[in-house]
């Protein structure tokens, strides 16, 4: 029979080995990609995209062009959205910015594993809302 300090020492060890496993899980959210997917994801933002929109925490320019975070409205938009506007741009009428098409230099794999990376900038609430709009895009 162990003595009770021995006994208290390793329930304390567990319990700290639970919580720093929560605590990773927690500040890692789950994008649906595979880690790899959105590490390269984020190299790929980082050398394509940042200049203009930003970080986490935001646009080089107020809202022009949105950030991607989880203040922007990026999250509002189906996956197949926002490949289609990575790949070809986006011109609107009227409007001072346009964001220039990357279909030349980035490929549909590359436009994915951007988005895995820019979703783990949203909350869970957000990622749920963005899945359901994906899955019901075109329907």
């Amino acid at each position: 029979m162990q003595p009770a300090p021995v006994l208290s020492i390793a329930a304390a060890v567990t319990l700290v080995a639970i919580a720093v496993g929560a605590a990773a899980c927690a500040s890692a959210p789950s994008t649906g990609a595979p880690k790899e997917v959105v590490e390269r994801g984020k190299a790929l933002y980082e050398a394509n995209c940042r200049s203009c929109h930003g970080g986490a925490s935001g646009g080089a320019l107020r809202d022009i062009p949105p950030p991607h975070n989880n203040n922007g409205h990026t999250w509002h938009h189906a996956d197949q959205l926002l490949i289609d506007i990575v790949l070809n741009g986006v011109s609107i009428p009227n409007y001072e910015w346009k964001m220039p098409r990357f279909k030349d230099t980035l490929t549909e794999a590359d436009a994915q594993a951007i988005i895995a990376h820019i979703k783990s900038w949203w909350t869970a609430d957000q990622r749920a809302f963005q899945a359901t709009a994906t899955a019901q895009y075109g329907t």
